[in-house]
């Protein structure tokens, strides 16, 4: 695929833009698979994270073309493109994030068509990528194709007002989105971690606060289904062994409707791609079709 503007590469990965996205992708090792037949492993973050937190992850996978991006309103992607307040009355927040993670799988995978897809979605970014597979995939993956969802939460199926999601959603309506990026920041890494960060690297993290709280609201409206990936694609559930406890709920409730198994984590929390990378990367490695494997000692 020609990357779009701003193309360069840092460090083995490359960077640029597409369609006001900031994208990074890393080639696969070509002593462990020929890069003309490796899958692509697409990688979708949570709330207020970004492509840099799957950096070492990335770097493990390295049969695959392994490819982040900053959704909408995060990281060096555009702004978000609605309210400033975060204000998301028509209930689009959601369909945008879709309509991106589409648009990216079918950039990145343009010029290998045919070849399997791995989509892995971390936390609310598991929410994604199961809502865009959900219904039929553009970009037309092969049938070897795996959504890999960690800790997805489902939030309209859990009316609790303990989560660190509902509570932001109450700071942003009380004291502004500023404020809930603010609240959600410090409830995510502490409040010791915050005071760290720099003062202008503060104020990039509140000015994420409207696509925070659309999409917070987006989630927790009432669905009349929970989102299953359809055929092609094949669903793999996995939580931290030390997870919270709504999310290991929404796991099995995600379970229950597609028929798929909860694999659990020896050892992880939420943030497992960035405090267990191995174990996180050695999960993602367990869908990438063998088959596609090139042995260097000239085997399979």
């Amino acid at each position: 695929m020609g990357p779009a503007s701003g193309s360069g590469a840092r460090g083995g990965v490359e960077h640029f833009m597409l369609d006001g996205l900031a994208v990074r992708r890393r080639r696969p090792d070509p002593g462990t698979i020929d890069p003309s037949q490796a899958a692509t492993v697409v990688f979708v973050h949570g709330a207020m994270d970004r492509a840099a937190s799957f950096a070492r992850v990335m770097r493990r996978v390295d049969s695959a073309w392994t490819v982040a991006y900053d959704r909408r309103g995060y990281g060096d992607s555009d702004a978000w493109p609605g309210a400033p307040d975060g204000d998301d009355e028509a209930g689009e927040a959601l369909a945008i994030h879709v309509d991106d993670l589409r648009s990216v799988v079918g950039k990145v995978t343009g010029e290998r068509p045919g070849l399997p897809v791995l989509l892995v979605g971390h936390s609310l970014g598991g929410l994604v990528a199961l809502m865009a597979t959900a219904d039929r995939f553009p970009a037309g993956p092969s049938g070897h194709s795996t959504v890999m969802v960690f800790e997805a939460p489902l939030p309209w199926t859990d009316t609790g007002h303990a989560t660190s999601g509902a509570m932001t959603i109450e700071e942003g309506h009380r004291a502004g989105a500023a404020a809930a990026a603010e609240f959600f920041y410090r409830s995510m890494v502490g409040d010791a971690a915050w005071e760290r960060v720099g003062a202008a690297a503060r104020d990039r993290r509140r000015s994420e606060g409207p696509a925070l709280m659309a999409e917070l609201v987006d989630a927790r409206r009432e669905r009349q289904r929970i989102p299953v990936p359809s055929p092609p694609w094949r669903l793999r559930i996995g939580v931290g062994e030390v997870g919270p406890a709504h999310l290991h709920r929404a796991a099995e409730l995600l379970a229950d409707a597609s028929g798929a198994a909860v694999e659990v984590m020896p050892g992880a929390s939420h943030g497992a791609h960035l405090g267990n990378p191995d174990r996180f990367s050695s999960w993602v490695a367990t869908a990438l079709p063998e088959r596609l494997h090139r042995d260097p000692g000239g085997g399979r």
